[in-house]
């Protein structure tokens, strides 16, 4: 399917997400291949870290999910490929109660969250399904309380809202209270990941609009304040296959191609094997591109 195309001039839109997503050069403009702009990221949800808070379970967990995102960002740094972790509240709720001296010695006597944004260069963005009394402003909320607070990412949502658990995404044009935090506050303005339970009806398009409602998701409103990255096939094969696209000519300078690829959780020795594991395979791919002359950004 071709990919939406949006007025290159959006691309600052992009620079919300501080991925580092640089505005296209002139040359774009005078006919070179359009940029693809890229966003890997992955979802803690929110049954993670397993076990009740403040169990031993729950903290043996926590150690191991905290060891393996340290990997993540580790590897995303190694192929210098942007990465957005895009936790739910249990694993924050988690560094909350876990994240003492003795563990910090071994992330540069910060939060392991802190250790991944300042030191390791990875961009943390609110992710919420809405459930056990929290919503995306209790997550924003806990961020701040952490120390990586400011997005403004609304990460992964349901657009649909025929479904049952439509997010009503909508409510953040203005700032909405938080559940569990009732007097903490929070707006979103970047919608990614827009999705569906099991991902059966996840829109396919590329490119920057902005909503023009709950029912009519897809016509761009200019006058929006919020605005939606399209995620394309949200694989590796969709980022090749826009990569492709731009540099035989299929789509006009003028368009902004956008797609969003999940890469998974893994520790470094999993991903050391024959296999690679899906989350190298992720940042390799990208990198292959960037090299490759592919114009990937981001």
């Amino acid at each position: 399917m071709a990919a939406a195309c949006c007025p290159m001039i959006r691309t600052a839109t992009l620079l919300w997400l501080g991925l580092a997503l640089a505005a296209a050069p002139p040359s774009c403009l005078a006919g070179a291949p359009p940029p693809v702009h890229t966003v890997l990221f992955t979802h803690i949800e929110d049954n993670t870290p397993g076990g009740t808070l403040g169990s031993i379970q729950n903290r043996n967990n926590y150690l191991l999910y905290r060891s393996r995102l340290i990997d993540m960002a580790l590897l995303a740094r190694d192929y210098d490929i942007s990465w957005s972790l895009q936790p739910d509240w249990k694993i924050l709720q988690a560094a909350l109660l876990y994240e003492d001296a003795a563990l910090m010695a071994t992330t540069n006597d910060k939060n392991f969250l802190r250790y991944l944004k300042e030191d390791l260069s990875a961009v943390i963005d609110p992710h919420s399904h809405e459930g056990s009394g929290y919503n995306y402003t209790d997550v924003a909320h806990l961020l701040d309380s952490l120390g990586v607070g400011g997005s403004t990412v609304i990460g992964g949502h349901v657009w649909d809202p025929s479904l049952p658990q439509f997010q009503e995404w909508d409510r953040y044009r203005v700032p909405v209270a938080g559940e569990h935090f009732p007097w903490a506050t929070w707006r979103g303005d970047i919608l990614m990941g827009s999705g569906t339970p099991d991902h059966v009806n996840d829109p396919r398009l590329s490119g920057v609009w902005r909503p023009l409602d709950r029912d009519h998701y897809f016509e761009h409103d200019p006058g929006g304040n919020i605005a939606a990255i399209g995620q394309y096939l949200g694989t590796v094969a969709g980022l090749v296959d826009l990569v492709e696209r731009s540099r035989s000519g299929q789509v006009s300078p003028s368009c902004l191609l956008t797609t969003s690829h999940a890469v998974p959780r893994f520790t470094r020795g999993h991903a050391d094997r024959a296999d690679r594991g899906p989350a190298r395979f992720g940042f390799r791919q990208a990198d292959r591109l960037h090299i490759a002359g592919g114009r990937l950004a981001g």
